[in-house]
């Protein structure tokens, strides 16, 4: 290449190029799903209630350990980064049409 050449003129990139957004955001999306979907070591946890005299149990009680957290958090972001794209993408198409 030589000075004042441009690389993105190749055909093959300039067509790939505006759909970086929407295949990383997808991407992340897929990898937040793996995250939270990913088997999670059960804990136990119990509770001793002196006045009743008997043991609590609680099935609804929810953990959630970062990896969980990390995948809700890729999930949040590759969706937002998607409707993004999708509503710039719409407007640039109605601005060109008219």
């Amino acid at each position: 290449m030589t000075v004042g050449e441009d690389n993105t003129n190749r055909p093959g990139l300039r067509r790939w190029l505006p759909l970086l957004a929407p295949l990383l955001a997808a991407a992340a999306v897929a990898t937040g799903l793996a995250a939270v979907l990913a088997p999670r070591q059960e804990i136990g946890w119990f509770a001793y209630a002196p006045l009743s005299h008997q043991t609590f149990t609680s099935d609804t009680i929810v953990l959630m350990d970062s990896g969980a957290r990390a995948g809700y958090l890729l999930i949040a972001i590759g969706l937002l980064t998607l409707a993004f794209w999708f509503g710039y993408r719409l407007g640039a198409r109605r601005k060109a049409a008219s």
